[in-house]
């Protein structure tokens, strides 16, 4: 009996570590276009502790964290936000996301633009697995 119970146990554990169970994935600023159109969802391409970008060109190291099937607040427990460390963060539910990115790749407004934005679009399709769902 303890035998049928251990490999009963064995493969209960073997089929939970073969799930995808992923909640989010980390992206770049970039990966929803030039600022002109991804300021609408995320925000200025710059420090969002700060009013304004500088004048020189600058590179700023913002991600995107896209979450689905948890919570926000849990989502900034993982992701902070520290100013000291110029660690910035956007924070965007997987829904919205496939909105703005199908409702900006529908616009067609810029092949190149386009493009990537499809191609963001199969990241996120391909991590959160929508037949799973």
């Amino acid at each position: 009996m303890s035998r049928i119970l251990a490999l009963a146990l064995t493969f209960s554990l073997l089929s939970c570590a073969n799930q995808k169970n992923i909640n989010e994935i980390v992206l770049d600023y970039s990966d929803f276009g030039p600022q002109v159109i991804a300021y609408e969802i995320i925000g200025m391409e710059w420090w969002q502790w700060n009013d304004h970008g500088n004048s020189r060109p600058t590179e700023y190291d913002i991600r995107v964290v896209v979450y689905k099937n948890i919570n926000a607040e849990e989502i900034k427990k993982r992701y902070p936000v520290i100013i000291e460390k110029k660690q910035d963060y956007r924070y965007l539910k997987y829904q919205d996301a496939i909105k703005y990115l199908n409702s900006k790749i529908e616009e067609d407004a810029m092949p190149s633009v386009t493009t990537l934005l499809r191609n963001t679009l199969k990241k996120l399709n391909m991590v959160f697995d929508e037949s799973k769902s």
